[in-house]
């Protein structure tokens, strides 16, 4: 595992990563979604970034509470509710996904208040930063060349992990949920039996966790208008998300004799562990 005391690089980060247009192989679709996120949320969350690195070193265990706290997000899950994390062995953190990468840094935080080593299946905006590279498991999206390739490589990692007692986070729809018409609540989409299989076919406990709230309405709209521009919106959710309260809900531990049973059923066992975390709603 990596030394939990490696210092923040003093390398700036570079802005033009800060970006979800880098995977679009289409010319005008990533120009499009570079103009949306300079148009929203880029140029708050540069600042951020810029004020991150101006506050000097962060060792890499600290690293997720600074970047929370530099958003002004006040995490209120209770100290109970992390405890149900297991300190030891395989587990695999399961979550719906109502925001975005917002999702991933609350999660991250909350697992390094009980163990290091974790690993998030996360999209590209955060790879490029070296201190957290340990954390971070890549997933193409599917727009993009070799996408199937890139994610089977990304998977045999995973496992990898989870044989060595690791922890993997992860989010099974493998998207931000998005309300089916103009005006309705943001739903959750289906669960995809790829995160069954890993379960099913490693030893690891599930820990499942309930995120409330919806990304904003103009994402929502966005969502029926165009994807790309869909796309585009992700950084201005990240800076909507500013200032605003989460309180995601840790369930219990799920143990291997409530999995087991549910090897020749990996879709119904997704749809259990999807109905099972947004049952924990508050």
């Amino acid at each position: 595992m990596q030394d939990d005391l490696q210092p923040l690089d003093e390398t700036p980060y570079k802005g033009r990563n800060l970006s979800y247009a880098g995977t679009f192989t289409n010319p005008f679709k990533a120009n499009v979604i570079r103009v949306v996120e300079w148009l929203t949320g880029k140029l708050t969350l540069l600042k951020l970034v810029r004020k991150f690195e101006a506050a000097g070193q962060v060792k890499s265990t600290d690293f997720w509470r600074r970047a929370i706290v530099l958003l002004q997000i006040d995490l209120k899950t209770p100290a109970e509710q992390i405890a149900n994390i297991p300190a030891t062995g395989p587990v695999v953190i399961v979550a719906n996904h109502p925001h975005g990468l917002v999702d991933g840094m609350i999660l991250a935080d909350l697992v390094s208040r009980v163990r290091q080593d974790y690993k998030i299946l996360t999209r590209s905006l955060l790879t490029n930063v070296p201190i957290i590279q340990y954390h971070m498991l890549p997933v193409a999206f599917p727009h993009e060349p070799d996408a199937i390739k890139m994610n089977i490589a990304m998977r045999k990692l995973a496992m990898e992990h989870l044989k060595d007692n690791g922890v993997i986070i992860l989010f099974p729809a493998g998207q931000v949920a998005t309300s089916p018409d103009w005006f309705g609540p943001a739903l959750e989409a289906d669960w995809l039996p790829f995160t069954a299989k890993m379960i099913l076919k490693s030893k690891a406990k599930v820990v499942p966790v309930y995120f409330p709230g919806q990304n904003s309405r103009w994402f929502q709209i966005a969502n029926k208008l165009s994807i790309t521009i869909r796309q585009g919106l992700l950084l201005h959710e990240i800076a909507y998300a500013m200032n605003r309260p989460q309180k995601p809900v840790i369930g219990p531990v799920i143990d291997r004799d409530q999995i087991d049973p549910w090897v020749d059923d990996p879709r119904g066992f997704m749809a259990h562990l999807k109905k099972t975390a947004l049952a924990l709603k508050e």
